[in-house]
């Protein structure tokens, strides 16, 4: 599997080199790091979170060093359920330092409501927040180990001074700040550098996606970006880009979108012979990273259906062409597809158009997008303006994508000649863009391409891609 969990790290270095107060040189032989916090830290002592990244950072820097990193993040934690445990989960492990990173949900409860119960919750006055906060520090201290606070970073994206959240996230960051001066604690101010990133790169004002995967819990960036910052507070020299911790380079990734309904989605039988994941073919996944592909190729669409409704479509038979074209690249495919979507739902500021744009502006990281395939017609298939607003999409997506030439290539539907014959005349309407046909394809139902067809279509979408891309489209 390739691990593309650092893959960004060297651009954040460029950008940011981070807001760290009591930075001390080195780490010293048979030391162990506590992170303590709640599921951003949870998720962190995942594999590619925050904290296992800084724990490969550590081992490939100091490899004999003997230096332990341990996770200790529980969800739906708050200062006080920290002060609860720091005996158990930190100071048992007998920590040389401890970084504590807490105040999400100290701010959230007062507004989100339980998500199971919807019971409504209480948060963390900011008196009992500094208090407890306070009497962290003094705990961890008083065991001869240093601690380093962070700043709660963000609930949402969007750069809104006059946001309640925004606000309340503020007023518990300065909090922080304050205790760290007081005590003598290294402060790391994730809230600043996040609001700064932010204010640069989330011009789309998204809630959600370009450091976090739900506005609050980090995606493959914003992992890497702390990470980044805990690094530089430990006087971390480190190259991220290095060789011996990316394995194989995706950076010269070919990316491909598909996106549409229902045949786009999979609605076939999958096979048992085509189980295993494609070699060197990789999903986007829910949490911005890349996994191995394996059906149902729709599984990780932030916008599909249920997850046992997904099952074959075309995206299985055009990745495995491609790569037989072009075995030496790896390819990246966003599928982003919706059963019974219109394409009235696909427009521009729309939640499909956004999320769609959103994940394939992640993808970009580490590779190029080549191409765009969209199957989608019927649930429009009384519309005699169909190929007005695919035009208006196409000329959208390749705005907003930064692409003016990408190729874009559509396919016809199962016997609609109203839909199809509109499809067939996009290559006249707009440049870079190519129709592929479902003649000769067999429907197991009244809309929905069988397995046999749906491996024919997707080999057809790679033929009709190939076409295009040697005309000039996206290099």
């Amino acid at each position: 599997m390739i691990r593309n969990s650092l893959l960004v790290f060297s651009m954040l270095l460029v950008v940011f080199s981070g807001r760290v107060c009591g930075k001390e040189p080195g780490l010293k032989s048979n030391e162990t790091l506590v992170f303590f916090g709640d599921s951003i830290t949870r998720f962190g002592a995942d594999s590619g979170g925050y904290v296992s990244l800084v724990s490969d950072a550590v081992a490939a820097v100091f490899p004999q060093k003997n230096i332990q990193v341990i996770g200790a993040g529980i969800g739906g934690n708050k200062v006080p359920d920290l002060l609860a445990r720091v005996d158990r989960d930190v100071l048992s492990q007998a920590p040389t330092a401890v970084m504590i990173f807490i105040g999400i949900n100290d701010v959230w409860h007062w507004t989100k409501p339980h998500p199971v119960t919807g019971a409504k919750r209480e948060g963390t006055t900011p008196e009992l927040y500094e208090a407890g906060l306070r009497e962290l520090v003094n705990k961890i201290q008083s065991a001869q180990a240093r601690v380093i606070l962070c700043t709660p970073t963000v609930i949402g994206e969007i750069v809104d001074p006059d946001s309640p959240d925004f606000q309340r996230l503020d007023a518990y960051a300065a909090i922080v700040r304050m205790v760290a001066r007081d005590t003598g604690a290294q402060l790391l101010d994730l809230r600043q550098v996040f609001v700064e990133y932010l204010s640069k790169y989330n011009r789309e004002q998204l809630k959600q996606g370009v450091l976090t995967r739900d506005g609050v819990h980090l995606n493959t960036i914003g992992n890497q970006l702390v990470a980044q910052q805990v690094c530089d507070l430990l006087g971390i020299s480190y190259s991220v880009s290095s060789e011996s911790l990316v394995s194989g380079s995706v950076q010269s990734m070919d990316l491909y979108l598909l996106i549409g309904q229902s045949n786009m989605a999979g609605r076939a039988p999958i096979p048992q012979e085509v189980q295993e994941a494609l070699d060197q073919v990789f999903l986007l996944n829910e949490q911005a990273e890349w996994s191995p592909a394996r059906h149902p190729f729709n599984s990780y669409s932030t916008i599909r259906k249920d997850l046992n409704m997904q099952k074959l479509g075309p995206a299985y038979s055009f990745a495995q062409q491609m790569r037989s074209i072009n075995p030496g690249v790896p390819l990246g495919l966003i599928v982003n597809a919706r059963g019974g979507s219109s394409i009235r739902s696909w427009g521009r500021g729309g939640h499909y158009y956004t999320s769609t744009v959103n994940r394939v502006k992640v993808a970009q990281q580490t590779g190029i997008l080549r191409g765009i395939l969209w199957h989608q017609g019927e649930t429009d298939y009384q519309d005699e303006d169909y190929l007005l607003k695919l035009t208006q999409l196409i000329a959208d997506l390749r705005m907003d994508l930064g692409d003016p030439k990408l190729p874009f290539i559509v396919g016809q539907i199962n016997g609609i000649p109203l839909i199809n014959n509109q499809l067939a005349a996009l290559p006249y309407a707009v440049p870079m863009t190519a129709c592929v046909s479902s003649e000769g394809l067999i429907a197991q139902d009244r809309w929905h391409f069988n397995t046999e067809s749906q491996f024919e279509l997707g080999l057809r979408y790679a033929e009709a891609l190939l076409g295009l891309s040697a005309q000039g489209g996206s290099n």
